[in-house]
């Protein structure tokens, strides 16, 4: 009984976090109302803290202004809603060529990012394909700061893994440059 009272408590304390309420380790987070998102379809919450931390890349344009982020993430919720079926965009924070992260899903929630993993995990994607470049260095120190954020805040857990969408899914996500790149992380696992 006082394991699920705490489980609840804790769930609605999750549900009521504002991106505008969070500590000063995290990044500013572009909220979803911010680049115009529609409403999602349906909502599936997350057990908090995941352990599994999945990153990917859009193989879209990349951008470098919130307007431009705002206009691509605008059309990758489109497609992901009216082609894919999925509930929302995919991921649960998308990081931008300005060096900003935008929320997608956001924080506990059930992403569409990684078949088999999409209920214990977070999916983070960056904007554009970096199968032959590097993201830029604000873009990675965005992610990393997102990270450190999660963990903080208690949406990631603190010995949490992180690794490619390839690595757990017939894609090539993210890209080999970006993967390379992951493969320094400090929590990145070769098996997950």
């Amino acid at each position: 009984m006082g394991k699920y009272f705490v489980v609840v408590l804790l769930c609605v304390w999750q549900i009521g976090l504002n991106i505008a309420e969070l500590p000063s380790v995290c990044p500013e987070i572009v909220s979803k109302q911010s680049w115009n998102a529609s409403a999602p379809v349906g909502v599936d919450y997350l057990i908090v803290p995941v352990k599994n931390v999945i990153i990917h890349h859009t193989v879209s344009d990349e951008c470098l202004t919130k307007e431009d982020c705002a206009t691509l993430l605008q059309n990758i919720q489109n497609f992901h809603i009216d082609q894919m079926e999925f509930h929302d965009i995919g991921y649960n924070f998308l990081i931008g060529g300005d060096g900003r992260v935008y929320e997608g899903a956001g924080w506990h929630k059930v992403g569409a990012h990684t078949r088999g993993y999409n209920s214990r995990s977070l999916g983070i994607a960056f904007i554009g394909d970096y199968s032959s470049k590097l993201p830029s260095p604000n873009m990675i120190e965005a992610a990393k700061s997102l990270l450190k954020c999660g963990v903080e805040i208690g949406e990631i857990d603190l010995n949490y893994v992180a690794f490619g969408g390839r690595q757990v899914s017939a894609t090539a996500s993210p890209g080999n440059k970006l993967y390379r790149e992951l493969r320094t992380w400090p929590h990145y696992t070769s098996s997950p």
